[in-house]
């Protein structure tokens, strides 16, 4: 066989092997953010984000059994309205909102703004722009805003007002919101890059993940 024939068929398969192997990364490799809600105002839903292999888990959203800031309203709209699926993308605190922070910081909140008209508009009519998620409180946030200790609970109590104002609020714990910014941080450079979809998702399959542990106080008690 001529050379120069084995050297085009040598690049031939060089040329197939590595559109190839792109096209395995690029299905691999997605940086994706999914928030699964059931419309249950006990067990909302679960968030995960990954990123190449690196994920991050049953983040789990609180229902109304919590203690501290959460947006019952919200969740009672999920509960009778249809879970607002779609693609979404990360959006920084606008600028109208006077948010304390121009993006996500640890102990903030972390919005999504949806993609598509039909899903502004399911917001539009709650008076929202999309969704946030945050933590039990925003003490920490509030701290930096005011030298005077008494007034930390009152800002970070009118933090959470105008949150909800605007934005459907989803509650995880504070241990959640840690590993959220820590994940965050870490992985998420580039925002604009990153998919974010809400899905519908199982009651029953959110519910035995974040359903919490019973235990024993006593001997021979019944489970708690």
């Amino acid at each position: 066989m001529d050379s120069r024939v084995k050297t085009v068929r040598k690049k031939y398969f060089q040329l197939f092997f590595l559109l190839n192997l792109m096209l395995i990364s690029s299905t691999v490799s997605g940086s994706e953010i999914v928030l699964r809600l059931t419309g249950s105002s006990e067990f909302p839903g679960i968030l995960s984000l990954g990123d190449q292999g690196d994920r991050l888990d049953r983040v789990c959203f609180l229902g109304m059994d919590a203690r501290g800031n959460l947006d019952d309203t919200f969740l009672e709209s999920l509960a009778r309205n249809k879970v607002p699926e779609g693609e979404y993308a990360i959006t920084n605190p606008l600028p109208e909102e006077r948010w304390p922070t121009p993006a996500f910081v640890k102990w903030g909140a972390l919005r999504f703004v949806p993609r598509s008209k039909d899903t502004s508009g399911w917001f539009a009519k709650l008076g929202k722009r999309g969704l946030a998620v945050h933590g039990r409180d925003f003490y920490p946030l509030a701290a930096k805003m005011t030298r005077n200790s008494k007034m930390v609970r009152f800002i970070s109590d009118r933090l959470f007002e105008e949150l909800v104002d605007g934005w459907g609020a989803l509650r995880i714990s504070n241990w959640d919101m840690g590993r959220l910014y820590d994940y965050y941080a870490r992985f998420v450079e580039k925002p604009a890059e990153w998919k974010a979809r809400v899905v519908m998702s199982d009651l029953k399959e959110i519910q035995r993940a974040c359903e919490p542990l019973k235990v024993q106080r006593k001997p021979g008690g019944p489970l708690e």
